[in-house]
């Protein structure tokens, strides 16, 4: 197995860094350029989600990405010290169908990232959430 592990201050300035990142590991690990796509989208939701909860609650620690590649899959790992998240509480948007969807701003990147990649799983730490994205690579 191949791993990566990144730090990165708890600024949006650094997800152009955490893209390349993925991007890369994920095309040495042999993703086809439509799913690094996905991955690398999938990624930025949830780094954008992890500084999110972080800045809510005035945290300044570094969020860490770890990406690993064996020869099953490209498995991305992002940790926050945000204190813990639910994602079953977490509100949902309104329906593709019900006018309110235009005016809904936020809540969709938990549905994009379950969209893009094979598996979505959260799992608590000490003090924050551990975000893990998967993505199958083809036999």
């Amino acid at each position: 197995m191949n791993r990566v592990e990144l730090e990165i201050p708890p600024r949006r300035d650094h997800l152009a860094l955490v893209r390349l990142v993925v991007e890369t590991t994920a095309h040495l690990g042999g993703l086809p350029e439509v799913r690094v796509d996905d991955l690398r989208l999938a990624v930025s939701e949830g780094c954008t989600n992890a500084l999110d909860a972080q800045a809510d609650r005035g945290v300044q620690l570094p969020i860490t990405l770890g990406v690993a590649v064996d020869e099953a899959a490209v498995t991305v790992t992002i940790t926050d010290h945000a204190g813990g998240f639910e994602p079953d509480t977490a509100s949902s948007a309104p329906a593709a169908t019900d006018p309110q969807r235009l005016r809904h701003e936020r809540g969709l990147g938990i549905p994009i990232m379950r969209s893009l990649v094979d598996e979505v799983s959260y799992h608590e730490t000490a003090d924050g959430t551990a975000l893990t994205l998967v993505v199958h690579r083809a036999p």
